[in-house]
């Protein structure tokens, strides 16, 4: 092979003359240290007389050319930024460029003042940089004719058998060639010259866009190393050119060395590719020749096997097959060969591992060619399917006692062999018992003992009829000792599945049914008559509730009703509605029915260390039952009732969302007055009540002329908005939000910062869902978030909305809208879903802002929700703006939905608004 140091081949007359080599000083300028140190290090073992001084900054540069001889400056001006015209503008070294940077403007100096540049990405071009290098600094030989037959006398003595070295004019006029180039390069018609290099290499090349492309580099870049595909008469050729300009001595010609790289490029191919797989695969894979011989595997299929990969590897399959497995294998093979079309097929087989266990493997094959066709073996993957066929039969094994079982309800299974007497109780049996699975031993023995003494002899005389076959189904009831010492009384059924060829049962599946409740089921049903009378009258009171709801119009009102409508039903003496006063979480009574002081007494306590019902129920969002009696003396909320007999009280949440507004007590005579269905209806009526409040306080905020307006900041660093606006020094501040119901749409505005690196961001937080850029402007953009819940959303849920978001310098604020004598407290709560360490920092009485619609001229509401919802979702996304920041196809991705129904939504709604603007 001729070897790529042109000092060797282009001036080996000038050498040869008694050219003095000398020491060659560089400075290599580079940024990435690890291309700094493969360069120092390749460099100066391809060349002695190289030395290397490496840098990673210009002024550092500047600092070694002051104090050295430099020969040569070789740079990657890549992340240099700007590079000083006193280091490469200079008559005392050359520079060459070392880059993959194509001459942005902001370098193109130093391209220009560069003697040459050679590009990083291949793995040999280190080599040529030192070519490179050497050229650019030797001393210029003498121009003679000489020059030229030397350079000539070099190639030939150099050249291999698989390749040629081509003397090229500038125009691509082969001068001189080491072999014909019409013989070497497939395709070209042998018997002809070739004249022009370039115009032999356009018909050797295909015609296509891969084609052209290789013969477009072999003219514009004569010197960079270009891999050419060439199509043969009976196969491919590949070919790698590398191209040299040779010395003005030399006439100005350029040496091209043409290597032939077809078997290396198919080798390298099929290593790579298998490489790959073996790399990457956790199953096995294997080749196996056409005698049956193991010819290649890797260390997954032979530690499955047990062994090493080099002991496996020449073994004939039969060596490792269980016994009467190889037949199977063959017939796998041959179903293949049968059917050409069929490219692989799988098959199970038992494999003998070194140890002599044997591992069940499921083989894929496909079969391998020669070059003329005809079968050489198959080459596969393997997968050890030991404990998946281990389980498949236990899951067989255990489908036949489930079916069984599955008559009953509640039933522990066994599964006895009657001839050696071990018996597998299932976790339903013994846990029937009290005990735990590894507590019994599977033995009938096990059985025998926890059976009571006066049942055993009845029961074993019913298992013996069973074994000799006199009765087909077994049933016995009897009673069994409990972990604890308790005793349940067990229905017991069982079946012989399978007798042995001797006619003795060698199989018995049965199941366990605890039938203890039976006799106390009676009394169960009765109470429940009593409780579905009482109910009925509970759901027929919240139908009346809610149809008294339609007409009030204030809290208190509607407090009021619910709390006589409760008395009134006769089922309960005292209804009581408390709301939240303040920051220290008490209950303020807000209305009242009944006359049961004592129990009104219970309600509530004052005592924070031990707090009442009521307190509890505000303070976990969930009833609280308790049953006091009488006579006793008070010491807790708990026993505080006097002489008034049992007492049962019940402390409903009235929710909304996630807050609760007020508590609702309820107070009865009855015993047990709260059983977990009429505390579940109880539950309906304070969700009921929760929205309703919340509705009231809606309509005092859309209807009165003053509202309270409230501010509250945050100053926590973790809360996402912050986090983003402090990264990049931006003001962030939210333009709308709709529900797509479960989740919600944010839209930001970014002022001052990237919106592709603050969507970024966001995105990365656990609480944002997805985030993508609706717009970018010059310094911002529009963003859409999708979110679980919005700090919109949340205050709505307490009676308020948002009027402003803005994150900036530090700081998230918000500004509130709420009725007047709204709890700000409430309000604060909602907020801490989002950001638990809001502070009110501003409070307010303020006029109504003038952009509130009426509700009678309205034209929402000749929309429906769902049209309202993709209506606003296109606003905000920008779908009306001109351009458009977002297409149809990415508002029905945002919405979940088909392009089609989104533009049906649309249609629909702009004809129902043009309706509504018109008919009025």
């Amino acid at each position: 092979m001729i070897r790529n140091d042109l000092d060797d081949i282009a001036f080996a007359g000038a050498r040869q003359t008694g050219a003095a080599s000398r020491e060659i000083e560089v400075v290599y300028l580079d940024s990435d240290a690890t291309a700094r140190k493969q360069i120092h290090e390749r460099l100066t073992d391809h060349h002695t007389e190289i030395t290397v001084t490496s840098v990673a900054t210009t002024d550092a540069a500047l600092e070694a050319a002051a104090s050295t001889d430099v020969s040569c400056l070789v740079l990657d001006p890549t992340g240099l930024g700007d590079i000083p015209a006193a280091l490469v503008s200079n008559d005392r070294y050359p520079v060459v460029l070392y880059t993959d940077t194509t001459a942005p403007d902001s370098v193109a100096p130093v391209f220009d003042d560069a003697e040459t540049v050679v590009t990083k990405q291949a793995d040999g071009q280190p080599l040529l940089l030192a070519e490179k290098i050497v050229s650019v600094v030797s001393a210029p030989v003498d121009r003679t004719e000489s020059a030229l037959r030397d350079a000539v006398s070099g190639i030939e003595s150099r050249a291999e058998a698989n390749e040629i070295a081509v003397l090229l004019a500038d125009d691509g006029t082969v001068q001189w060639s080491s072999e014909a180039v019409s013989a070497f390069v497939s395709g070209l018609d042998e018997t002809c010259r070739v004249e022009d290099f370039y115009d032999a290499m356009d018909r050797a090349l295909p015609d296509t866009p891969s084609g052209r492309r290789q013969l477009q580099r072999l003219r514009d870049s004569p010197t960079e190393p270009v891999a050419l595909g060439v199509s043969g008469t009976d196969h491919d050729q590949y070919l790698l050119r590398h191209g040299y300009e040779l010395p003005d001595a030399t006439g100005g010609l350029t040496l091209v060395l043409l290597r032939d790289i077809t078997e290396t490029a198919r080798r390298d191919a099929r290593t790579a590719l298998l490489d790959l797989l073996v790399e990457r695969a956790q199953d096995g894979l294997y080749t196996i020749d056409e005698r049956g011989v193991i010819d290649f595997c890797n260390d997954s299929f032979a530690a499955t096997l047990g062994y090493e990969p080099g002991k496996l590897c020449g073994t004939h399959i039969l060596e490792v097959l269980a016994p009467g497995e190889f037949p199977k294998g063959q017939a796998a093979v041959e179903e293949l060969l049968e059917a050409p079309e069929q490219e692989s097929t799988t098959v199970d087989l038992a494999f003998r591992r070194k140890d002599g266990t044997e591992r069940e493997l499921s083989f894929n094959h496909t079969l391998t060619h020669d070059e003329a066709g005809n079968y050489n073996g198959v080459i596969g993957v393997a997968r050890d399917v030991t404990e998946r066929k281990r389980r498949e039969r236990e899951y067989q094994e255990m489908m036949e006692r489930f079916n069984f079982a599955l008559k009953g309800a509640e039933l522990g299974v066994w599964d006895w062999n009657p001839k050696t007497n071990e018996v597998t109780f299932d976790e339903r049996w013994t846990g029937m018992l009290g005990y735990s699975k590894d507590e019994l031993e599977p033995h009938y023995e096990s059985w025998a003992d926890l059976v009571h003494p006066d049942d055993l002899d009845r029961a074993e005389q019913a298992l013996g009829k069973l074994k000799t076959g006199e009765t087909e189904l077994y049933q016995c009831e009897f009673r069994m000792r409990t972990k604890d010492g308790d005793w349940r009384w067990i229905r017991d059924l069982g079946k012989v599945f399978e007798w042995n060829d001797d006619g003795e049962a060698i199989r018995a599946v049965g199941i366990h049914q605890d039938i203890t409740q039976e006799r106390k089921r009676q009394n169960a049903i009765e109470r429940q008559r009593d409780e579905l009378v009482t109910l009925d009258r509970v759901n027929v009171l919240v139908q009346d509730l809610i149809r008294a709801l339609g007409t009030t119009t204030t809290q208190d009102e509607l407090a009021e009703t619910v709390c006589d409508r409760i008395v009134e039903s006769e089922l309960w003496d005292l209804a009581w509605i408390g709301e939240r006063s303040g920051g220290n979480g008490n209950l303020t009574p807000q209305a009242v029915a009944g006359d049961d002081e004592e129990c009104l007494d219970s309600i509530t306590s004052a005592d924070q260390t031990d707090p009442g019902p009521g307190e509890t129920a505000l303070r976990t969002g969930t009833i609280q039952t308790t049953t006091v009696e009488s006579g006793t003396e008070s010491t807790s909320w708990e026993d505080t009732e006097g002489d008034r007999g049992t007492r049962s009280i019940a402390a409903i949440p009235i929710v909304h969302g996630d807050i609760v507004h007020g508590v609702l007590c309820v107070c009865t005579d009855q015993q047990d007055g709260f059983t977990a269905r009429v505390a579940e209806s109880f539950a309906v009526l304070g969700e009921m009540l929760g929205f309703a409040f919340m509705a009231v306080q809606n309509r005092r905020l859309l209807s009165h002329d003053r509202i309270l307006e409230l501010t509250f900041e945050s100053r926590n660093a973790d809360t996402p908005l912050i986090s983003v606006a402090n990264a990049y020094g931006c003001r962030i501040e939210a333009v709308g939000s709709v529900d797509i119901d479960p989740t919600h749409l944010l839209y930001l505005s970014v002022d001052g910062g990237p919106a592709d690196a603050v969507s970024e961001q966001l995105r990365s937080h656990e609480d944002i869902l997805d985030s993508r850029v609706v717009r970018t402007d010059d310094d911002g953009g529009i963003l859409e978030l999708q979110v679980t819940e919005t700090i919109q959303s949340l205050l709505l849920d307490v009676g308020a909305r948002r009027r402003t978001l803005v994150a900036e310098g530090g700081t998230l604020s918000i500004t509130v809208e709420a009725p007047l004598g709204a709890d700000s407290r409430t309000i604060q709560e909602a907020l801490a879903v989002c950001t638990p360490d809001f502070a009110l920092t501003a409070k307010q009485e303020c006029k109504q802002p003038n952009d509130i619609l009426d509700a009678e001229s309205d034209p929402r509401d000749h929309l429906t929700d769902r049209q309202q919802e993709v209506l606003r979702t296109a606003f905000l996304a920008g779908y009306y703006a001109w351009p458009r920041d977002t297409n149809a196809e990415q508002l029905a991705a945002t919405l979940d939905i088909a392009s089609s129904t989104l533009l049906q939504h649309l249609r629909r709604a702009e004809r129902n608004l043009i309706d509504a603007i018109f008919d009025s």
